[in-house]
């Protein structure tokens, strides 16, 4: 449970109005006062500086003080330490708000005073002066005939700012609401951008690690075609490498030329074969094919060193490697 330490100024509304008939407390002198939040209420819709909260409290000045619990409305303004009290009620806000501005204007008006709202806090707590029509009710029972007309003129003065105060309330909150509304629909549109644009990243990431893992074996496959050419130079033959194409489809133990071989389908329509018996016993060539399938890739074919293209011009292969 938060905790706050709130000024209540003693020549405040709060502290002339609002303590007095609500709570039955008046502080003769800046009081603060300890609030025990159970509820943050936000921010107010017409002043930045000011939140409200619901919170528990007991009367400072008195040790046998009952806890209390109350709406209250802080202002917090950027050179205080503490926040201050505006104002604080019990019941309904919109009705306990016109009665803060009818207690307002009367006081100031000398229609009542601190003393007078002391006293009519049990009528409060009963519900009998918990408006403006039954503040001005009660109060108009003992104005003097001579005042009569002063006190009419400032009860609807109060009720014309009431309805002023309540009716400018109410638009603020409405554009309290599209403001939040609009800045929900703005969190929620940069989420969602913030979420492409991770996943445009990761995809970016992975595509990168995948160039680089294609990068890195078509640099061991060009080792590997350096060592095959020193293998077919040591049997009198060229290891052939064929133009780079696309790899289409590799097809297995399909009969060429009265032998069972492993056929290559390039992009360019040609076919190349491999006797799998003779050159691809263990199947290694014919596996590494078909995890080359949709890749750009090189053949070799191994040609007799005094016939250039004697088997490669066959469609003949003996290996496959992985163009970068």
């Amino acid at each position: 449970m938060e905790t706050y330490n709130v000024r209540v100024q003693k020549s405040a509304h709060a502290n002339l109005d609002s303590l007095p008939l609500r709570f039955g407390i008046h502080f003769k002198v800046d009081q603060i006062l300890v609030l025990n939040v159970e509820t943050d209420m936000g921010e107010d819709p017409q002043y930045r500086d000011r939140f409200h909260v619901k919170a528990k409290f007991k009367d400072p000045t008195n040790p046998n003080s009952k806890e209390m619990y109350g709406h209250f409305v802080l202002e917090q303004r950027p050179s205080d330490r503490d926040p201050s009290l505006v104002t604080v009620w019990r019941n309904d806000r919109d009705t306990e708000w016109g009665l803060s501005t009818t207690m307002t204007n009367l006081r100031k008006d000398g229609f009542v005073t601190v003393e007078q709202l002391l006293d009519m806090h049990p009528l409060y707590l009963a519900g009998k002066v918990v408006d403006s029509a039954g503040l001005v009710k009660h109060l108009s029972v003992n104005i003097a005939k001579k005042d009569i007309a002063r006190f009419e003129d400032a009860a609807a003065k109060a009720r014309g700012e009431t309805e002023l105060a309540i009716k400018n309330l109410e638009r603020a909150r409405e554009e309290l609401e599209i403001a939040r509304n609009k800045a929900e629909k703005m969190k929620a549109l940069a989420s969602e951008a913030i979420e492409v644009v991770t996943k445009q990243e990761v995809k970016i990431s992975v595509q990168q690690d995948e160039i680089d893992a294609l990068k890195a074996k078509a640099k061991e496959d060009e080792a590997r075609y350096k060592i095959e050419m020193i293998a077919a130079g040591r049997d009198g033959s060229v290891a052939t490498l064929s133009s780079p194409d696309t790899l289409v489809e590799v097809r297995e133990s399909e009969l060429v030329r009265g032998s069972l071989c492993t056929v290559l389908v390039m992009g360019d329509g040609r076919t190349l074969h491999m006797k799998t018996s003779t050159f691809d016993k263990d199947g290694s060539v014919t596996k590494k094919a078909k995890g080359l399938v949709r890749s750009r890739v090189r053949t070799t074919c191994w040609d007799p060193i005094g016939a250039p293209g004697k088997w490669s011009n066959q469609g003949y292969f003996r290996n496959i490697y992985l163009v970068e």
